[in-house]
């Protein structure tokens, strides 16, 4: 091929990366503009949704962030709860890993350390399986337990049995992880914050 023929087709594959170049250009800062306009919006939903998960696990309560270390690397945040001025427990962030990747639970963690209730703030597992884990029913197995908390398949027939979604047992032991996670830390930490 002589280079004639070459350049008119290497001058419109020129043009067409240039014209693709200010395309990609623009929409790469429409896209960091409508970031910026909504992030804080998006983070106040979030706060919102937490908010509302505490007090769903923990009627009544007012919620203080503690710091906290957490071994287990499920603990996003801790909190102390009061109702009517007394403690009331703890309520905590954790984000155990499910099948679709993290799922965001609220625990609620009485002082005598059972379960309160679980409420799933944020999940990506699938659709009808995995996604079951936001159902009531399931959840509120959860309660009144004190763990060591083991998930079963078939039956629950232990104190302290979990069973386990059909077609979702990793859905269900992550969940239950960060339920168990939870327990761990109420009963290593209940004393101290408490006071």
């Amino acid at each position: 091929m002589d280079k004639s023929a070459q350049n008119p087709f290497v001058r419109e594959i020129i043009r067409l990366a240039g014209t693709l170049l200010v395309i990609t250009l623009i929409v790469a800062g429409c896209l960091g503009a409508v970031d910026a306009i909504t992030a804080d919006k998006i983070e106040s939903l979030a706060l919102e949704k937490i908010q509302r998960a505490m007090n769903e696990v923990i009627p009544g309560g007012s919620f203080e962030q503690v710091e906290f270390s957490d071994d287990s690397g499920l603990i996003q945040a801790v909190y102390t709860a009061t109702v009517s001025g007394e403690y009331a427990g703890m309520c905590f962030e954790v984000s155990p890993n499910g099948f679709g990747g993290a799922i965001g639970l609220i625990v609620g963690v009485s002082p005598e350390n059972t379960v309160l209730g679980v409420q799933v703030v944020s999940s990506t597992e699938t659709s009808g399986l995995g996604s079951r884990a936001s159902e009531p029913e399931w959840r509120e197995q959860f309660v009144g337990k004190t763990g060591p908390l083991t998930v079963q398949k078939n039956v629950a027939s232990g104190e302290n049995d979990i069973l386990a979604i059909s077609g979702a047992t990793i859905t269900s032991k992550a969940v239950t992880s960060g339920v168990q996670a939870a327990l761990d830390y109420a009963a290593a930490h209940q004393p101290e914050v408490s006071k």
